[in-house]
């Protein structure tokens, strides 16, 4: 029988405190959070944390990697670099596992968790940098062909 429904369960019970910690901590996380408001901090950070808690119980790699491409774009938008936002999003998932350690105190539930936050936070970074480098190979074609065209229009 999975695991993963008690899991999803007690990370919903324990994102409170991830919360918590996360708003503590957001100034080093990405300084752009430390200079909002509590409450725009809070509901940026809790977008994260729902959607880290959706993939726990879903496992749907397809939603990530949307949810990964928009919240990449918006911070984008907020002229914040690719790089910025993965070590943000890592950052999340880390202080995630370290609350569920922290908490569980060596119960084999909280390891099971802790374990599966620090894998879900992998595939993130592994997302995000696919996201990165297929945007990157978007834009050097663009830039080929614009190349390709302006040396037409020359000859």
């Amino acid at each position: 029988m999975s695991t993963v429904p008690t899991l999803a369960r007690s990370y919903e019970a324990l994102r409170p405190k991830v919360l918590q910690r996360l708003l503590e901590l957001r100034t080093t996380l990405d300084p752009s959070l430390g200079r909002l408001d509590d409450a725009t901090a809070r509901s940026q950070i809790g977008a994260v944390l729902d959607h880290l808690g959706n993939f726990l119980a879903t496992g749907d790699r397809g939603l990530h990697r949307a949810f990964l491409h928009t919240f990449l774009a918006m911070r984008a938008a907020e002229a914040q670099s690719p790089a910025s936002v993965l070590a943000m999003l890592v950052a999340i998932g880390d202080t995630a596992a370290q609350v569920s350690q922290d908490e569980g105190a060596g119960t084999p539930e909280s390891a099971e968790l802790t374990l599966l936050l620090t894998r879900v936070t992998a595939s993130t970074a592994r997302a995000v940098n696919d996201l990165i480098a297929e945007e990157l190979a978007r834009r050097v074609g663009q830039h080929g062909e614009l190349a390709g065209r302006s040396r037409e229009a020359k000859r």
